[in-house]
Order: structure tokens, then C-alpha cells, then sequence
């Protein structure tokens, strides 16, 4: 293992059997007698660092949940998380941070490089480009931003994971708050009309009964803020449930289109 200029090179050599270890596996595991490296997810690992043991969480993209504490598996997060195995197991991998290091559970936040005979490729985009994850951008970090966003764009138009799924469950805001028991968690789109459009701060929400969309305002949501009561549009993003009613968070203005008038 090499330090240079902020970035991690280190050498995977068994990743192959790794990755059948891992394949029929139904829990995230050490992988292999010869490697410290764990998958949690499609957006978590684990491994050791200079003799320490790291969690690392990858930086500007969410893939579907596996073991939330309060939700069950979401849609794709199995899915995401093989993907991410086969991705890990391609070649040698290094990590590179940007600004903030570290999460406030103490995770170290990085991009992913493997290394391929085509050349590196950005493990956090791959997942996003094949519609596993969606952006996630936190402040003070950023970096490759606009590459997350354009394979998150690429997904949407050819209907990849996610984006595919979510074109094929349409609903009014009635029938998704009366299966929302069953929708929690999984990707759909809403059609609806705008009730009430609210602005707090640097959040907005987008209301028609039980079910709300909501956004913070950032460069990627800013035509988001435009939208106003009345407006019709389509929005397709993962279901998400509280006592308030249905939710679907925005990260981007992709998500959302207007509607012609009735």
C-alpha cells in the first residue's frame, strides 16, 4: 500500500474469489481469509488501512438501503450491492478524498477507483450510471459532481434500474398513499397537481394531499423553486413513509416534469 497526495492505492489480488464468496452470501461478511475487505452495500465497505480497521462510505451517490434500522430492504439494494462487488473485483483499487475526510460517524469518505485494462473507472458513478443509486451531494464535498449528475442523466434517458422501474408504477397521490404500505422503499412516479408549493430556508416541499416531494436548493434542484400551486407535473424518485404521509426527496430537477393542463 502506497500514501501519495491524499489518495490510497491499495492491491485487491484475491478479489475474484472474493467476489464468489460474496455472491452466495445473504449477509455482508469478511470476504476471504487473505483480505480485510467487507460490502456492506452498494455504497459501503470495510477494510484495513495502514493496520486499522476502516469503514468507507462512498461519496456523492445512495444506493437503496439493506440495513437501515428503521426501514426494511429497500428495492435494488441487493442488487446494488452485487454490483458493487463485481465492480470491486475487476482490479487494484485506490481511494481518493476530497475535502471533509470523514462523516460524523467517523467513516472515511472517499471516490473508488478500480483499475481496469480500459483504463480506471469511478466505482460511485458506475453504480449511479446503471440506475443503483441516486446523487447525494453533502457539503463541503463535491468534487466529480457534474460526472455523478451526467450518469445519473444517461440513466434516466435509457430507463436503467431504478429509472426503468419507477416509468412502469404510475400513480395519483390517492393511490399512493392507499398502497403505501407496500411502496415504501421502492421507486415510482406520482402525478400531481401542486397544492401547496413551501419554502424553508434551503428546503422546499411540494404538496397534493398525503403525499409530499420534497428538495434542498442546490444548483441541480434550482428549477424546482419555480414550480408554484397548480402547476401538474410527474415525479419519479423512492417512496418514503412517515406519520406526515408519503414522501419522495428530489435531488435533482431531472426527476420531476411539468404536465400539459387538463
Amino acid at each position: 500500500m502506497k500514501l501519495r497526495k491524499g489518495k490510497i492505492s491499495i492491491s485487491l489480488g484475491s478479489l475474484l474469489l472474493l467476489l464468489l464468496t460474496l455472491l452466495f452470501r445473504e449477509s455482508p461478511e469478511l470476504l476471504s481469509p487473505h483480505s480485510s475487505m467487507t460490502v456492506s452495500d452498494g455504497d459501503t465497505i470495510s477494510m484495513e488501512i495502514q493496520g486499522e480497521k476502516e469503514t468507507i462510505r462512498y461519496l456523492l451517490m445512495d444506493t437503496p438501503e439493506l440495513h437501515h434500522p428503521s426501514r426494511p430492504v429497500e428495492e435494488l439494494g441487493e442488487e446494488a450491492r452485487k454490483e458493487n462487488i463485481r465492480l470491486l473485483a475487476l482490479g487494484p483499487i485506490r481511494l481518493e478524498f476530497d475535502k471533509e475526510r470523514r462523516d460524523r460517524y467517523g467513516r472515511l469518505l472517499a471516490f473508488v477507483w478500480v483499475e481496469t485494462p480500459e483504463g480506471e473507472i469511478m466505482v460511485n458513478e458506475e453504480l449511479v450510471r446503471k440506475g443503483l443509486a441516486l446523487p447525494l451531494v453533502i457539503p463541503p464535498n463535491g468534487k466529480y459532481s457534474d460526472r455523478i449528475f451526467s450518469a445519473m442523466a444517461e440513466a434516466r434517458k435509457k430507463g436503467r434500474g431504478l429509472w426503468g422501474r419507477a416509468a412502469k408504477r404510475i400513480f395519483t397521490p390517492a393511490q399512493l398513499w392507499n398502497e403505501a404500505p407496500y411502496l415504501a422503499g421502492n421507486f415510482v412516479t406520482v402525478k400531481m397537481t401542486v397544492e401547496k408549493a413551501e419554502k424553508k430556508g434551503r428546503r422546499l416541499f411540494l404538496r397534493q394531499g398525503n403525499v409530499t416531494l420534497s428538495a434542498y436548493r442546490s444548483p441541480e434542484t434550482e428549477e424546482l423553486w419555480k414550480l408554484k400551486p397548480g402547476d401538474r407535473i410527474s415525479a419519479s424518485g423512492k417512496v418514503l413513509l412517515s406519520y406526515k404521509g408519503c414522501e419522495i426527496p428530489l435531488i435533482s430537477s431531472l426527476q420531476v416534469g411539468l404536465l400539459p393542463s387538463p
